[in-house]
């Protein structure tokens, strides 16, 4: 009997330390999917569809990929690109030309192996900043010289406006906001080139960052170290935030909801469209040099976040600011990309681009959390809120989102048993060792 109860109690310690790993999330590093090699091409931008479908890598050159990795096409000429969210359109610079694609329908999505070249149009200056909304219907951009220029699609029709310098130029989805910044000042253009309103933004430095929201009119820049958002109706600043660290890289969802915020100390953070921080991950906890957060990009509805530093890893969080995984591309980082719907993530490096394929899907949500003592709020900070101002309700966003439902783990973990079970077996162990020691 004696025997019979230490073996039990055996069994029981065993059990109780299998329950105990089994509450520890197994995080693995992130894998790559698949990684093609550039070699002597340098990467520019990367650019994918809202669903993954069409990925375009621009290296002075256009690689155009499925989204399992197969090079379907190249084509000439392309240092920044940018496509609509359908894959159908795309447009590129390359010196003083832009030059539109159109990628046509075959028997269902748009297949990129029939990018076509259908104009290109040259001006005198280095083109700096594209952009087009989202049915292709409207090019906007910026060069080095004076002005802001408009390309009708369909009709090669250019108008412009060539009074004021524009440092960037960003068009809303549908076209119904076109915003030209520079150092001091910040403009909204009608679709025939003419000034609708005007802002002195004050600014300290040129803006290196400039996000539109998509839903609400504001635009979120950078003046320096700060962030700072900018009601585009009434010419108000909503708020500004300092991060700790010196800002390296912002991104936004479309909604205008929640601002990302990258630094050169390697700190990713979320601010909500009020400026409250949320959270703060710090990716560098040995501060290493260099590992700064070149880019940052996140999903459309904000559940999927990833961020990649400039000595090479490429960092996943989730809503909440958890690190779902790592991946060290020993690449100098060029560029980063992820699709709207957040099933693919692209990594553009010195020598490779690398492809995550990331599961993520509002459908099946599943989060793995992984503890780290980066995820502590940062502290030190100073965030403005602007309480007064007339046009508020005009660019609030209805409504108040506490969490986001759709949450996925990028990172592939081992089938485990519901916690439950191994709690139901503990106490019926535990049942019997409690009866027999007592009936002995």
């Amino acid at each position: 009997m004696v025997k019979l109860m230490n073996t039990l109690r055996i069994v029981l310690v065993v059990l109780l330390c299998i329950l105990a790993i089994s509450c520890i999330p197994m995080v693995q590093a992130v894998e790559p999917a698949w990684t093609f090699p550039v070699n002597e091409s340098t990467i520019s931008t990367i650019a994918v569809s809202s669903d993954g479908s069409t990925i375009i890598v621009a290296t002075d050159v256009l690689w155009i990929f499925s989204k399992g990795g197969t090079l379907l096409k190249k084509e000439p000429y392309g240092d920044n690109v940018v496509l609509t969210p359908s894959g159908k359109y795309a447009v590129s610079s390359f010196g003083g030309t832009i030059y539109f694609f159109s990628i046509p329908l075959t028997a269902g999505p748009p297949d990129p192996k029939y990018m076509t070249k259908i104009w290109e149009y040259e001006f005198d200056n280095r083109v700096r900043s594209i952009d087009i909304t989202d049915d292709g219907s409207l090019v906007v951009g910026a060069t080095d010289g004076m002005g802001i220029f408009f390309i009708t699609t369909l009709t090669q029709n250019r108008t412009g406006n060539d009074h004021f310098y524009n440092y960037m130029v960003r068009i809303s989805h549908d076209g119904s906001r076109i915003v030209g910044i520079s150092l001091d000042t910040v403009r909204l253009f009608s679709r025939n080139g003419k000034i609708s309103k005007s802002f002195i933004l004050n600014s300290a430095v040129q803006p290196g960052f400039a996000l539109l929201s998509q839903t609400v009119p504001l635009i979120v820049f950078n003046d320096g170290p700060k962030i700072r958002s900018f009601d585009l109706i009434a010419g108000t600043e909503l708020w500004n935030a300092r991060p700790e660290g010196t800002l390296s890289s912002l991104a936004m969802t479309p909604s205008g909801l929640y601002v990302f915020a990258g630094t050169e100390n390697g700190n990713i953070m979320r601010y909500d469209d009020k400026g409250n921080l949320n959270w703060s991950y710090s990716s560098n906890t040995e501060n290493s040099q260099n590992a700064g957060i070149r880019k940052l990009v996140v999903s459309k509805d904000g559940g999927l976040v990833a961020g990649a530093s400039n000595e090479g890893k490429l960092f996943v969080l989730n809503a909440r600011g958890t690190l779902l995984g790592s991946y060290p591309t020993q690449d100098r980082i060029r560029d980063i990309a992820m699709s709207q719907d957040g099933s693919i993530v692209l990594v553009g490096g010195d020598k490779n681009i690398y492809a995550f394929l990331t599961g993520y899907s509002a459908k099946n949500p599943l989060l793995t959390p992984q503890n780290t003592p980066g995820q502590n709020i940062t502290t030190r900070q100073t965030v403005t809120r602007h309480t007064v101002i007339p046009s508020r309700n005009t660019v609030s966003v209805p409504g108040t989102i506490t969490e986001l439902p759709t949450e996925y783990s990028i990172v592939r973990t081992p089938t485990q048993s519901p916690p439950g079970l191994y709690g139901g077996i503990l106490a019926l162990m535990a049942g019997i060792i409690l009866y027999r020691s007592r009936h002995r």
